[in-house]
């Protein structure tokens, strides 16, 4: 398990609109000055954007951002370009976007220089024309107010919030050249707040969009909450990906209307235009748009992001057994057609990419915070549900299986820390389809180890992929792939409980291959 600040990834972003010509760098104004936006009489055809984001901004790019841009410009003769990544970062920094953050890196240690390694206001302006950042739904926890407000507070209350967002205009008016888009923050799910925080976190956005919000000068506003919540307190639950993130079909809605919005502040309508989106810049016909609109057809499935790049190449002398198949041909998606091996072990997932939760889980799983660290909660809930027979109805999650199967001669051993909120067994099958572009009803084979979480604790299990469960569907499957005694090439992971354990939370965290047992997890495996 790592340690860190815990940290929570909200919703909540800016988006910095910086209008210069190409290479021209903003020029400050005058501290606190207003600063009027360019209205140029003809919209300008290059924009340089960057999205800064975490988790919840993650599933909205997945949603088709680059995408829209990309048919937006073909239609329209345009080069406006979108970068998106994490701000702040993970490390040195840690995983916090709130009202404080940003005042804290761009106000209280604004300069030419990084503040632990993040971009100052100063850096940034000279390099883009749209820059787009965020508060995580986090940002939502709003604590009642102490009646001593604190600019240089952490804590998460309107009082200190509003001092924050007062500074924060002051010194974005300090670049008139550049407009700055911001998001109202991410709501939360009704069981994951209460209802007076519900109600603060509400009057602090509208006070953002009706108050802060000022016409005529270079700071404009998305209105994410009222999307989210269609003018009530909480997320709903439909728009829900289990947890407080939005799940796909709604980032998929909203990412068109997100970009549209981009596009009107960028020709000179972000004080006109509907603050949401709906109704703004026209979408080409090739362009996403949110299911059932009248002017553009059903968004496609969004990309996934690219995987994760893969470690060093593993030891030439392959782990048990003897005489393994032949290596899957090159090119697969994942870490690699043959994991590499870094100090003799491959990560499969330990929470710490944003991108590459939707491409390994897609709504199956989120990234959330748990005693300081980023973790793997697994939604049974929202899994589909099989009947087993005697051994009753199942909820069934898979990770999403690769372009050609993961080669696991290299290791022996697979290790995870786990918790539950209580007791329950969970089956883990590490599955082998022959084709994993296939159906998964296809003939194939597996092997499984029994899981038993402890309830409120953190538990490391070690299972030796020589001692598992071996299961055959179909004929002819296993015999083809030579009747391995372990798995070889692993196409996806299946996690099962019984459906009475739905609503359980079940976590993991560092999911990682082994070629070697690692000292620290000696008395850690089971028998079988």
């Amino acid at each position: 398990m790592k340690t860190r600040p815990v940290r929570t990834a909200i919703g909540f972003i800016l988006a910095l609109a910086m209008l210069p010509a190409v290479g021209c760098a903003a020029e400050p104004a005058p501290p606190g000055a207003p600063a009027p936006a360019p209205a140029p009489e003809t919209a300008p055809t290059t924009a340089r954007i960057l999205f800064l984001h975490h988790s919840t901004g993650e599933c909205v790019w997945n949603g088709g951002v680059a995408d829209w841009f990309t048919a937006y410009n073909a239609a329209h003769k345009t080069h406006y370009t979108i970068t998106e990544q994490a701000f702040p970062k993970d490390s040195p920094y840690g995983w916090e976007n709130y009202p404080y953050d940003y005042w804290n890196i761009w106000v209280r240690h604004a300069g030419p220089k990084p503040y632990r390694e993040e971009p100052t206001l100063e850096i940034l302006a000279p390099k883009y024309d749209v820059i787009v950042l965020k508060h995580c739904f986090p940002v939502s926890s709003i604590e009642p107010d102490s009646g001593q407000p604190d600019v240089a507070s952490s804590d998460k209350r309107v009082e200190n919030y509003k001092l924050q967002y007062a500074a924060l205009k002051a010194k974005m008016r300090e670049f008139p050249k550049v407009r700055f888009l911001v998001w109202t923050g991410a709501a939360l799910l009704k069981g994951e707040t209460d209802e007076d925080a519900a109600r603060r976190a509400k009057a602090f956005f509208d006070w953002v969009r009706n108050e802060w919000d000022s016409q005529g000068d270079n700071i404009f506003v998305w209105d994410f909450r009222g999307l989210e919540t269609e003018g009530g307190l909480y997320l709903k639950a439909a728009y829900a990906a289990g947890d407080s993130h939005p799940n796909e079909t709604f980032s998929r809605k909203v990412a068109p209307l997100f970009c549209r919005r981009i596009v009107d502040v960028v020709q000179g309508r972000g004080d006109t235009a509907n603050i949401t989106g709906e109704g703004g810049a026209e979408a080409p016909a090739s362009a996403v748009s949110p299911p059932g609109e009248a002017d553009g057809p059903p968004a496609p499935p969004a990309a996934p992001p690219p995987p994760r790049e893969p470690p060093p190449e593993p030891p030439a002398e392959p782990a048990p057994p003897p005489e393994p198949a032949p290596e899957p041909e090159a090119g697969a998606a994942g870490p690699s057609a043959s994991p590499a091996a870094e100090a003799g072990a491959w990560i499969f997932d330990d929470a710490e990419n944003p991108a590459r939760r939707a491409s390994l889980w897609g709504d199956a799983a989120s990234y959330v915070q748990d005693t300081g660290a980023s973790v793997i909660r697994i939604h049974f809930a929202a899994a589909p549900e099989e009947d087993w027979g005697d051994y009753g109805k199942q909820r069934v999650v898979f990770t999403r299986p690769p372009q050609k199967n993961y080669d696991l001669r290299p290791y022996r051993y697979l290790a995870m820390h786990m918790k539950a909120d209580r007791e329950m067994e969970v089956v883990l099958t590490l599955v082998t389809l022959p084709d994993p572009a296939g159906p998964r009803d296809q003939p194939h084979f597996s092997f499984t180890a029994y899981l038993r979480p402890t309830a409120g604790e953190w538990k490391t299990v070690t299972l030796d992929l020589g001692k598992l469960e071996l299961a055959v569907a179909g004929e002819g499957a296993y015999e083809k792939a030579g009747s391995p005694p372990r798995p070889n090439d692993l196409t996806m992971l299946r996690f099962v409980t019984n459906s009475r354990n739905a609503g359980a939370v079940f976590l993991v965290e560092d999911v990682t291959f082994y070629r070697d047992l690692p000292d620290s997890l000696r008395g850690t495996v089971p028998e079988p």
